[in-house]
């Protein structure tokens, strides 16, 4: 009996103990501590970037719709906050618009500059859409400089404690 009792406290203890290993690296994901994977942003000229090109630079990325009153407002926020506290993080801005007319007007009566700004014209339909989980509600990602999730779902204030 004394053996049995023995080899289950062992494995017990070799399960709870095993989930606190740390890795060398972050794992590939969507949430704080995990690399955000690397995806690819159409411009308004339909020129192409890759997320990972902002590596070595703080990045804030804000997935929103103009038909989501609460993302489009959040983009608004963010945006001005960065531009006129003149923080050093990159800001790129993703409309899942199916119209990408409707998105570059949405810009413009929001008066947001254009060169950070990418739209996904699949909407919800588009991988990002489904692998980011955006049906679940859209939200924004900080990310530091080696492309690693630092926050998510942040505002404004955020960044100020953030950065």
């Amino acid at each position: 009996m004394k053996y049995v009792n023995f080899c289950l406290g062992t494995i017990l203890t070799l399960v709870l103990t095993s989930g606190s290993v740390k890795q060398t690296t972050p794992s590939v994901g969507y949430y704080p501590g995990e690399t955000i994977p690397d995806i690819v942003l159409t411009g308004l000229n339909g020129d192409q970037v890759r997320l990972n090109e902002y590596k070595g630079r703080k990045v804030v990325v804000n997935f929103w719709a103009s038909y989501d009153a609460q993302s489009r407002a959040t983009n608004v926020k963010l945006y001005n906050y960065i531009k006129m506290n003149d923080i050093d993080v990159s800001f790129v801005s993703i409309s899942l618009d199916e119209n990408s007319n409707v998105a570059k007007r949405t810009w413009t009566m929001d008066n947001l500059e254009t060169i950070s700004q990418f739209c996904e014209i699949e909407g919800s339909a588009s991988a990002l859409y489904r692998d980011f989980k955006l049906n679940r509600g859209f939200r924004s990602y900080l990310i530091d400089e080696e492309g690693v999730i630092v926050a998510m779902n942040i505002t404004p204030e955020d960044l100020g404690i953030l950065l």
